[in-house]
């Protein structure tokens, strides 16, 4: 009896047609894979008029390559039925900028950027329709994917030019159009990662399969900072279905020189044939932990602690007038606490890597906001040069900044190298909640003065907490 997943299910009874390639598919450009025209690393047209557009931001359902794509067909004066997204670049290392996609920059930071790139392949393709017709240049323009020339109405669509504006000198300057100008920035537009997200063709870190493929489920330390002290992996090797069993030492993968916070927990990583054959035999290790200092740290000593610190003096981020004297001159005087808890990211997909590690290269499948990172890791780890690691993004089930950190990439590599195979970690959600990079909690004092009319007139808060860049190392003044 064969056996038919919910994904498989979904993908043969929608009855949906995909009218483009999305990035995580290895034909995504073959449509347009004898281009000619390609003027700059973000974009190419075929000859049959396909657009295919090269971004490097991860899409985790936040819309940023649809976003993306719109500047760069805006200002092509493409037509939004021949956009087609080509795969993230898989090597960060020779890519233009870094990778990564947080802090929500993936608009804003390349706005410019790809105005200009789409810009200068429309100004090109102009220039090939205006030496076609042997006209004046003046009279063309660009409009839904063709040039027009006004005088005469004569039109030729993008693809019949791209092999001529190949052969022209690419711009070092190009005009960009008037925000007035904009037909497709500021409306509802189709975006492009939906119909595979319904049909169900959409690939995530957790969907990566190959032949060959060994799944691991990690056994970490319950405390931050722990290490193994012993364990025994005699019963967990007895099962079926179990490879083999590596054991992981806690590593700094947060930063480099000796950074402030461990990156990934120690643990031991049952190796096996799927992952129900690996969480079974995770169940029957046995281990014995050196849990450290922070065994006894708990909610209540931290928040303790946080409200003693708020009584010390602190580093003065700003100051305008003299508070002290306008609060013993208030009318009325208000003082109020706030607490802010440490808080989880929650994806909706829990960390998952898929890593395959071999002599003369490594692979890695990741749902990754940082491609730079995960292979600036990935290389040290397998002992590779940065440009024989190749980082495939897959969709990001959620991020919210979790997928920011390495360190799930961190672990498949390593157990990869360990057991010689292509090897996906799948956290459990138990994993992900316990073990995750979380925002950091805080304790706000608050003093605020009132004149008798009620109007404020002074206000001091004191601020006590871990900023989340001292895990790089020492900060400037603490912030």
């Amino acid at each position: 009896m064969s056996t038919v997943t919910r994904r498989d299910f979904v993908s043969t009874t929608t009855g949906l047609v995909i009218a483009f390639a999305l990035p995580w598919r290895a034909d995504a450009a073959s449509a347009a894979g004898d281009a000619p025209f390609a003027p700059n690393a973000w974009l190419r047209v075929g000859t049959d008029g396909i657009v295919t557009l090269t971004l490097d931001k991860s899409e985790m359902g936040q819309g940023s390559q649809t976003g993306l794509a719109m500047i760069l067909a805006e200002e092509l004066e493409a037509d939004w039925s021949t956009i087609r997204l080509g795969p993230v670049p898989e090597n960060p290392a020779g890519w233009s900028r870094r990778m990564s996609t947080g802090g929500s920059t993936a608009i804003h930071g390349s706005w410019d950027l790809l105005r200009k790139a789409g810009a200068t392949a429309r100004e090109m393709l102009v220039s090939a329709a205006a030496a076609a017709w042997d006209v004046d240049r003046a009279g063309c323009r660009a409009e839904q994917g063709a040039v027009i020339h006004t005088p005469t109405k004569r039109r030729l669509p993008y693809g019949k030019l791209a092999a001529r504006a190949a052969r022209l000198p690419v711009p070092p300057d190009v005009p960009l159009k008037d925000p007035k100008q904009f037909r497709l920035l500021g409306t509802r537009t189709t975006r492009l990662d939906t119909p595979a997200k319904v049909d169900g063709s959409a690939v995530y870190g957790i969907d990566v399969t190959m032949p060959g493929l060994l799944v691991a489920s990690i056994e970490r330390c319950p405390v931050f900072g722990g290490t193994i002290k012993r364990y025994d992996a005699t019963k967990a090797k007895a099962l079926p279905g179990v490879r083999a069993v590596v054991e992981l030492e806690p590593s700094p993968w947060t930063g480099k020189d000796g950074a402030w916070g461990v990156g990934c927990a120690a643990g031991v990583a049952v190796v096996a044939d799927t992952y129900w054959h690996a969480f079974q035999g995770r169940k029957a290790l046995e281990v014995e932990w050196n849990e450290g200092e922070a065994a006894s740290l708990g909610s209540d000593g931290i928040r303790a602690e946080l409200a003693r610190l708020a009584d010390q003096p602190g580093v003065e981020a700003k100051k305008v007038g003299d508070p002290v004297a306008a609060l013993a001159g208030a009318a009325q005087r208000l003082d109020a606490v706030y607490e802010v808890p440490f808080l989880h990211h929650a994806t909706m997909e829990p960390m998952t890597c898929t890593a395959h590690v071999q002599a003369n290269g490594c692979d890695v499948w990741a749902p990754t906001q940082n491609q730079t990172r995960a292979q600036e890791v990935a290389a040290e780890l397998a002992g590779l040069p940065k440009e024989k690691v190749r980082i495939h993004t897959t969709f990001l089930g959620g991020g919210f900044g979790r997928r920011l950190e390495p360190d799930f990439v961190s672990e498949a590599v390593r157990v990869s190298k360990a057991v010689g195979a292509p090897v996906k970690v799948i956290w459990t959600r138990e994993d992900d909640t316990q073990h995750g990079f979380y925002r950091p909690a805080s304790y706000n004092r608050f003093a605020a003065g009132l004149d008798a009319a009620g109007n404020p007139v002074a206000w001091t808060h004191r601020v006590v907490g871990t900023p989340i860049r001292l895990k790089f190392g020492p900060l400037p003044k603490g912030l």
